[in-house]
């Protein structure tokens, strides 16, 4: 594992790509100013190379080497640091500190040949995992995007959508028409009987009926290749009503997104099921606020079902900020995405899921797993509810209200 602390986008790019042309089974974090860095530097595991600016406005590279010095766990790792410094006082300071090389900006290939190429090919740890992780992922038989998607979002973009054309599309599919309808009566949309693909359309406006497409799509394509439940399907219409629901009461403008995200934020779960016969023991924990269960998936199967399941909705060229937020949502925080562009929009999400995830539990609909007390919930997962600035009793108040829109789930499905 690789930390790599800075904040310029195109030292980060530089690097992402020379790995993966390079060295691809290193797994890497990173990080664009001092405080995530020197949290990182405490909570890593396997930590085997840092490498950070050494003064800019967001990071100070030299307090950070201080710090891995006197860190027991840090204290002996390789530390390189990017910098435009060249005044001997201020090199004699960090070679005082025992740091292990110098990188001069700007950062290229041919830099990054000179300078970190013989601390990269001296990183071990977790390559035979993550070669394999990647193996069993291959493995999975994750549905490729039907070709009706590609249809009709070129039909969904122009800027007068022809709705015959898109719901005669849709009637091709009895199958997806079917589920199209359960999605379109979730109690979320307080529409009451919804029974025909134009009154969906009516219901949902295009935006959502054109995301409720690609969700049902997904549901009957798992269904043909992976093993699914209903209290599968009961967790994810769940979970989708109540990802709405949280994002209206917290004023967020990715309502629509939300609902999507609580769809698809277990999609993996057939797919596993179907590939490995034991993962059957772990299906409670999966649908439930757990953190270890991302540990546990990975030291038995090499992989998780967050990973896998954020890989299926990017496939299906699902927004990245809901990509992100799916991978991360068994995490006590969002790890840094691979672009900063819909980061804020991923920090909602995520948010809203963690917190529709213990609703979730609470009401029952996310199997077996035992229900963390409220106080327990918040401890874990605070630096969620503290954006969301929501205490203890915000969340018991929540709970109360939720209840008027989950209650009907059970007869939808």
């Amino acid at each position: 594992m690789m930390l790599v602390i800075s904040h310029s986008l195109d030292l980060h790019r530089t690097l992402e790509l020379y790995l993966k042309k390079h060295f691809s089974w290193i797994t890497y974090e990173k990080v664009f100013n001092d405080t995530d860095a020197f949290k990182k530097l405490q909570t890593i595991k396997d930590l085997e190379l840092i490498l950070s600016d050494w003064d800019d406005d967001y990071v100070d590279g030299y307090k950070l080497l201080l710090f891995s010095r006197q860190n027991p766990a840090t204290k002996d790792l390789p530390f390189v640091m990017i910098t435009e410094k060249h005044d001997g006082g201020s090199i004699l300071k960090c070679v005082s500190a025992n740091v292990s090389g110098y990188i001069k900006k700007p950062i290229d290939n041919e830099i990054i040949e000179q300078k970190l190429k013989s601390f990269l090919g001296k990183i071990y740890v977790r390559t035979n995992e993550a070669i394999q992780k990647q193996v069993n992922i291959k493995s999975l038989n994750i549905p490729p995007c039907p070709v009706i998607i590609n249809d009709l979002r070129t039909e969904l973009n122009k800027p007068t959508p022809a709705l015959d054309k898109i719901t005669e599309l849709i009637r091709k599919d009895v199958a997806v028409t079917a589920v199209l309808l359960k999605f379109a009566n979730s109690p979320i949309y307080g529409s009451g009987k919804v029974d025909n693909i134009v009154r969906a359309l009516q219901v949902l406006g295009i935006k959502n009926f054109a995301d409720m497409i690609l969700a049902a799509l997904l549901h009957v394509s798992l269904k043909k290749i992976g093993n699914v439940t209903e209290t599968f399907w009961r967790h994810s219409l769940a979970s989708a009503t109540l990802c709405s629901f949280i994002a209206g009461k917290t004023n967020s403008k990715h309502t629509d997104s939300a609902y999507l995200m609580g769809l698809f934020h277990d999609c993996a779960l057939p797919l596993l099921l179907n590939k490995f016969q034991e993962y059957g023991k772990y299906v409670d924990m999966a649908m439930s606020n757990s953190v270890e269960i991302i540990d546990k998936e990975d030291n038995e199967f090499s992989t998780n079902h967050a990973e896998v399941s954020a890989l299926v909705v990017k496939s299906w060229k699902v927004d990245s900020s809901i990509v992100e937020a799916i991978k991360y949502h068994h995490n006590t925080e969002l790890g840094t995405p691979r672009s900063m562009e819909h980061y804020s929009e991923a920090k909602e999400l995520w948010n809203v899921i963690i917190l529709a995830e213990h609703l979730s539990q609470y009401y029952g609909f996310s199997g077996a797993s035992l229900i963390k007390s409220d106080e327990d919930f918040f401890n874990v997962y605070e630096k969620a509810m503290t954006e969301l600035r929501m205490d203890v009793q915000d969340i018991k108040d929540l709970k109360e209200d939720a209840f008027t829109v989950i209650e009907n789930i059970s007869s939808t499905f």
